[in-house]
């Protein structure tokens, strides 16, 4: 009698926990209860994201970052892991979200979901400025190419670069080396140095290389476009699928992103940084 007592609590109590785990609150309602959604993005891609003068974050995501928090009701914090830490997932909720320009490849899909895109962007090669040999892009062709480790822009230089719905036309020529870099301006301050000092060329976003020549390096890094841009991609929100109940908080974060684009708003902040319209139509 006590025996079979043992086994019935213990058949109640995988019932309770069991029930515990179905009723558990969703990262939703966390962030709800909490008042703020963490945020991680990088500190150093401009216009993208990047520390101002008064050592505060700035830019296109930050600023779309800001505008989520607020049409959630929640403040934002930013953090600033490296990029292969957040692409690879499994966070531990050490953030909640990724608004750092993201473009969901089939291989980030296994372990992050991702929004809507919020705004779309051309991958662009450059070259140093003092650089007269370089024509086109295929005379690239056995040259030294730097990238930020980890992003679209290295898997297309290896030809394993595979983006929803995107066809994706590969060079028909092989660099001699693709050296990889914490994040893309670790690249471009790497080619900054001189033409072919370190690097021969990077491939990275055009906004980017246009940002970088502009205010970059002090007063502008010595680094020129070349050829046209290679492939285009859409850039979104991700989540951590490892994180549980995570499905409300997704269809929350595409509302929002709806709703700035109905009201102009993501033009608006497309028109601030870039000055031209990266926003896609859905």
């Amino acid at each position: 009698m006590k025996r079979l007592l043992f086994v019935g609590l213990v058949v109640i109590s995988f019932v309770f926990v069991g029930a515990g785990s179905a009723f558990a609150a969703s990262v939703l309602d966390e962030i709800m209860a909490a008042g703020v959604i963490k945020v991680s993005t990088d500190a150093n891609y401009a216009p993208q994201s990047f520390l101002n003068a008064k050592g505060e974050l700035e830019g296109f995501d930050i600023s779309v970052a800001k505008e989520v928090g607020k049409r959630l009701g929640v403040k934002v914090e930013f953090v600033t892991p490296d990029w292969d830490l957040i692409t690879a997932g499994k966070w531990g909720k050490r953030w909640d979200i990724s608004i750092g320009s993201m473009t969901p490849t089939k291989e980030r899909m296994q372990a992050l979901h991702f929004t809507i895109p919020y705004y779309s962007t051309p991958a662009q090669f450059a070259v140093h400025k003092n650089n007269t040999t370089f024509k086109d892009v295929k005379d690239l062709a056995g040259k030294r190419i730097g990238v930020g480790t980890e992003t679209t822009y290295d898997r297309f230089l290896n030809n394993d670069l595979v983006l929803p719905g995107v066809k994706i036309n590969y060079l028909d020529w092989k660099a001699k080396k693709v050296t990889t870099y914490p994040t893309d301006a670790n690249a471009i301050e790497d080619l900054s140095l001189g033409d072919g000092v370190r690097l021969d060329a990077i491939l990275t976003a055009k906004p980017t290389i246009y940002e970088a020549s502009k205010s970059g390096c002090g007063k502008g890094c010595p680094i020129k476009m070349l050829g046209e841009p290679v492939f285009y991609e859409h850039l979104s929100v991700a989540l951590d699928k490892s994180r549980a109940n995570s499905e409300s908080l997704l269809k929350k974060l595409n509302e929002i992103l709806d709703s700035m684009y109905k009201d102009g708003t993501l033009v608006d902040l497309s028109m601030q940084f870039y000055g031209t319209n990266l926003i896609p139509k859905l």
